[in-house]
């Protein structure tokens, strides 16, 4: 029962850091006014949907359900967002922090998945992809600092 408990808590993690990243797009999404940005924001989009979605039915198959952002963290984001763009809508600025937004993922899915080596390889496998897609997204944002 405790393992089984791990591997819920395990996929929690990801798919909290993944809808987290898909938020802060979402709320980002409404300063970027140059196209390119918009279309590299939209591709990232796609892909943390696809990581929430991999954990979300992970997370079925042991019979629990992912809980959503708190109200509190989406709010933290969102002031944050409102706080480092106030000055600047730039893509350099956009594009730095997404940079700090993935690098805090990336740090985050690391000490997950050494905290977690435990559960099984197909949930490790889901951090992995989600740790590769955010050290790519971090190299892409890389074009658009100024």
């Amino acid at each position: 029962m405790e393992h089984e408990n791990r591997n819920v808590t395990f996929l929690e993690k990801v798919y909290d850091n993944a809808a987290m990243g898909e938020e802060a797009i979402n709320m980002l999404s409404e300063k970027v006014e140059d196209e390119k940005m918009m279309n590299e924001l939209k591709w990232q989009t796609e892909q943390y949907t696809t990581f929430s979605h991999d954990a979300h039915m992970a997370l079925t198959e042991l019979g629990a359900e992912p809980k959503n952002p708190s109200t509190v963290s989406k709010l933290g984001l969102w002031s944050g967002i409102q706080l480092n763009t106030l000055m600047s809508k730039s893509n350099d600025k956009l594009a730095e922090i997404m940079i700090q937004g993935s690098t805090m993922g990336i740090i985050d899915m690391a000490r997950v998945l050494r905290e977690y080596e435990d559960v099984p390889e197909a949930y490790l496998e889901i951090a992995r992809r989600l740790i590769d897609f955010l050290e790519e997204s971090v190299d892409r944002m890389k074009n658009f600092l100024g």
